[in-house]
């Protein structure tokens, strides 16, 4: 059916090509109106539209053809999503420009006599136009594609598409986050998945009167992860010093997954975070039971 269609559009954009041409004629059709004179413009204003069009929509599934045999891609990428953005913004200029032909305007002469209103339109549409330039550079760059998961100043997720406009990023709440474009190429950006080790951390800060020692923290961290030990690459966990705070400490709980599986990562960040809660609350509960000792010299008190 999809061969059968396209063979169906060679024969229709031939056809008015011919129209477009004067190498078919068509105006027997309506020889006897007193129209006739319109009805020729319009023939060929529609047929010069209609065959842009559909030579748009070759040249969009030619190269994407192409790009996919020699490449075998399957689904979306990078270039596929830049080929059907440059698709849409020619089609909208198409578009546009055979409305004005219909009405027998000439665009040339219509951006000229109206360079002023343009201009000032160009400037309240400044951000709107940088957003789809930068999204165009985007695609084609290949810092980033869809389903990388990557770091946005505070925002962390998967991309699920990247559009003229902004990326979307699904996070572990299963919330979709949009980034304009030029937030996105103004900001710092954290490709995880672009990482020759796809090593996964897990963040956190910690009041140090909660931290007893960081091996004994790490050790804590392993074994609530035993259950996933199949999953886990051995040897691979791992609890970095960030940064050391006045009254508490950053973080980072890494390890290395056998293969990636963004649900393995939520259930073992689940696990844990409610590890962490657990050791939290028992260092909670010992310091209360510390007894309080009076000020006196030759005392410290706790």
């Amino acid at each position: 059916m999809k061969y059968f269609i396209l063979l169906l559009k060679v024969v229709i954009f031939i056809a008015l090509v011919l129209i477009r041409l004067g190498e078919w004629d068509i105006s027997g059709l309506y020889a006897g109106s007193k129209y006739r004179d319109a009805l020729d413009y319009y023939v060929f204003a529609i047929a010069g539209i209609a065959s842009f069009l559909m030579f748009l929509d070759f040249v969009q599934f030619t190269a994407v053809w192409w790009y996919r045999r020699r490449h075998k891609v399957r689904g979306e990428d990078n270039f596929i999503i830049g080929v059907s953005h440059i698709y849409s913004l020619l089609l909208a200029v198409g578009i546009i420009v055979g409305i004005l032909s219909l009405f027998k305007i000439q665009a040339r002469e219509l951006f000229t006599s109206l360079s002023i209103i343009f201009a000032g339109f160009a400037i309240l549409t400044k951000d709107y136009i940088s957003n789809m330039i930068n999204g165009m550079i985007m695609t084609f760059s290949g810092q980033f594609s869809i389903g990388d998961n990557i770091r946005i100043g505070q925002h962390r997720g998967k991309i699920t598409d990247i559009t003229l406009q902004n990326i979307h990023l699904l996070n572990d709440d299963d919330d979709i986050i949009y980034i304009p474009n030029n937030v996105v190429l103004n900001s710092e950006v954290v490709n995880y998945t672009k990482r020759s080790i796809k090593r996964t951390s897990i963040e956190f800060d910690i009041d140090l009167k909660h931290l007893k020692t960081v091996e004994d923290l790490e050790q804590s961290l392993t074994e609530a992860l035993v259950p996933f030990k199949d999953v886990i690459k051995p040897d691979s966990y791992y609890l970095r010093v960030a940064e050391v705070k006045k009254d508490s400490v950053s973080l980072k709980f890494q390890y290395i997954l056998k293969e990636p599986n963004k649900d393995l990562e939520r259930q073992i960040r689940r696990r844990t975070i409610r590890r962490l809660v657990e050791i939290i609350s028992d260092r909670e509960k010992f310091v209360d039971k510390i007894p309080e000792l009076p000020d006196a010299p030759g005392h410290a008190v706790i």
